[in-house]
């Protein structure tokens, strides 16, 4: 009976030991991560009525016309920590370029100048430090894993430019000018992803991400409100640590 009894501890011992040797490394989310990011980006603003004068609308309607996207860029460093194999929180520190850019005007179409610019266009543009906090959830059990990603992202203004593009006959000129206006120096966005996370080896990930972020407080004071918005692919790369 003893025999018996040695022999079955002995066989769960083993079997345990044979289950834990083979867990696919690749599936372990180590509990903490830092990774560095960057994120080319479309970005524009949203422009709405603050006074609800129908002139404003109108002024609103001849902005859309007139302005475009532009593009961005988000970069930086990233810290995870991994409450379980599908879900963890990140936060770190971005740098990121936003704005929008009007559509080419031309100028003087009807007393042309041949020593002034044929045409002009304006890129507006918006320097922050942001500050993500946000939620992950991981899910698969191959080295291509689905990720998406949830959070809010803190925006610090830092400055604003405005760079201007005179199209003259055989020639460009660019001119960069900084501008200030009175606009909230601190906002929030609201930060969403889906993707794909792949597990390079046991200690290396990269993440491609499609992202979307929009403010959710009006940049600035005047009786059109304006609220950024970009969206990328964001690219990570990742240490398990």
């Amino acid at each position: 009976m003893k025999q018996a009894a040695f022999l079955l501890t002995f066989t769960t011992f083993g079997l345990y030991g044979q289950d834990k040797a083979n867990i696919n490394p690749l599936l372990q989310r180590h509990k903490l991560q830092i990774g560095l990011n960057v994120s080319p980006d479309l970005c524009y603003r949203t422009p709405r009525n603050n006074d609800g004068d129908p002139i404003t609308d109108l002024f609103i309607e001849l902005i859309n016309k007139n302005e475009t996207f532009k593009a961005g860029y988000t970069a930086g460093l990233n810290f995870c920590y991994n409450r379980n194999n599908s879900f963890g929180f990140e936060t770190g520190i971005q740098y990121s370029n936003k704005g929008n850019q009007t559509k080419i005007r031309v100028l003087y179409p009807l007393q042309p100048d041949p020593f002034a610019p044929e045409k002009v266009r304006n890129v507006y543009s918006y320097h922050c430090i942001d500050v993500p906090l946000k939620v992950n959830y991981t899910k698969g059990k191959k080295k291509f894993q689905f990720i998406s990603s949830l959070g809010l992202t803190t925006n610090i203004y830092i400055k604003q430019t405005n760079t201007s593009y005179y199209f003259y006959p055989g020639r460009t000129e660019k001119v960069i000018q900084p501008v200030s206006s009175d606009i909230n120096r601190v906002n929030v966005s609201v930060a969403m992803s889906v993707g794909l996370n792949y597990r390079m080896n046991e200690k290396n990930s990269l993440r491609f991400e499609p992202s979307f972020r929009h403010v959710v407080i009006k940049r600035n004071y005047d009786p059109i409100g304006y609220y950024l918005f970009s969206t990328g692919l964001n690219i990570g790369y990742y240490v398990h640590l």
